[in-house]
């Protein structure tokens, strides 16, 4: 190769490792940005105030908001007692997710409560003692019977997984699902209105519509101007920081090694991604005419003794030439053309049929006997 190539070729090998970063920069741009926007469209969480599918709450969601209601979505318990105070609203939608120290920290935030699923727990009494859960619920709609104005303009309730029982004088109990039991508890303590929802599956978009769901759920949740919509996950703790969520129980040596890992994966890619060069195309060494492939594929045929396959071949071949000469369709059955072949060169068709569909030969000379026999048939046919 002349030092004129290698000063051409030089710039490519060069430009290659830049073309592959700027690419691998866009793809992660572009994840990044999928990541983000797919966090601000939907998501499948139940109860979420961003979950279009039947069990989601988006519903309920959008219509608070269309009254002036900030809702703020949190996770951890943490964030929701950073957020949540006095003058708003905090909506616990899976109470029974809690522990004894995530319920004592609901309990201080000062905010007006509304919790829901109680039924899981064994008992409320790190956040209140007016109240306990119970299972029995009812399948069926409940009228309100009860004095509370959110519970009478809702009139009925379609329906009850669970109940509440009062355990203070000043507890307000509606909807009842037994005896002392009942869909829904309201009091005040401390200065802030308290609610119990024993089903929080009314907030969720299947059955907002039924009975008077809707009409309870927005007067529960649109009574402040700022809602803390607050969906317990699975881990969450609360810790002497007040620092909570999953990532304060992975350890720092975890995060270390995964951020090894990280830059390990991108030198790889990088150290994948570089190239030499273009791709050189070399012109062929020789040129092989097709007689001399079928003079070699015969050559391998008479080494292999193979007669049944060449004798195949041959007739396949003469079959192919004298039908396309008399018009004869290369889909018609063998004894179509046999009988045109007969009719054109003036033999016997059981001696035609014999020549081009008989036994193979067994031998070189059986061979070279059948290729000059299928010759003279061939020079016979002419087309009528």
């Amino acid at each position: 190769m002349s030092t004129e190539v290698l000063a051409q070729e030089t710039p490519v090998r060069s430009r290659r490792p830049v073309l592959f970063l700027v690419v691998a920069a866009l793809v992660a741009v572009a994840a990044v940005v999928a990541i983000v926007v797919g966090r601000g469209s939907t998501s499948a969480v139940p109860l979420a105030p961003d979950n279009p599918q039947p069990a989601g709450a988006q519903a309920a969601a959008t219509i608070l908001r269309e009254q002036g209601v900030r809702v703020r979505t949190v996770s951890t318990t943490a964030d929701a007692i950073r957020v949540a105070g006095p003058g708003a609203t905090l909506l616990v939608t899976a109470t029974g997710r809690l522990d004894d120290d995530q319920l004592a920290a609901v309990r201080d935030t000062g905010a007006d409560l509304v919790l829901g699923q109680p039924t899981f727990l064994p008992d409320l009494e790190p956040l209140t003692d007016r109240v306990e859960p119970s299972p029995v619920g009812s399948d069926v709609p409940v009228a309100a019977a009860c004095a509370d104005p959110d519970a009478t303009a809702a009139g009925t309730l379609s329906r009850s997984v669970g109940g509440v029982v009062a355990r203070g004088d000043d507890v307000e109990l509606c909807f009842p699902t037994a005896e002392d039991a009942g869909a829904l508890a309201t009091w005040e303590q401390d200065g802030r209105d308290v609610a119990v929802l024993a089903d929080a599956t009314l907030l969720s978009n299947e059955h907002l519509a039924d009975a008077g769901n809707a009409a309870l759920v927005l007067r529960l949740l649109g009574g402040n101007e700022q809602l803390i919509w607050y969906l317990p996950t699975v881990g969450d703790t609360v810790g002497d920081d007040g620092a909570g969520g999953t990532a304060a129980l992975v350890p720092p040596t975890v995060r270390v090694l995964g951020l090894q890992l990280l830059v390990l994966a991108v030198v790889v890619v990088l150290w994948g991604g570089r190239r030499l060069g273009r791709v050189v195309t070399e012109p062929m060494p020789v040129v092989v005419r097709s007689a001399e492939t079928t003079l070699g594929r015969g050559r391998l045929y008479r080494r292999a003794r193979d007669h049944a396959h060449a004798a195949a071949g041959l007739r396949a071949g003469c079959a192919t030439r004298v039908a396309a000469r008399l018009g004869v369709p290369p889909s018609a059955r063998a004894e179509v053309l046999v009988a045109a072949v007969a009719r054109a060169t003036g033999r016997e068709e059981a001696a035609v049929g014999s020549l081009l569909y008989g036994p193979p030969p067994t031998s070189d000379a059986g061979l070279t006997r059948l290729t000059r026999e299928l010759d003279t048939l061939e020079s016979e046919v002419h087309p009528s």
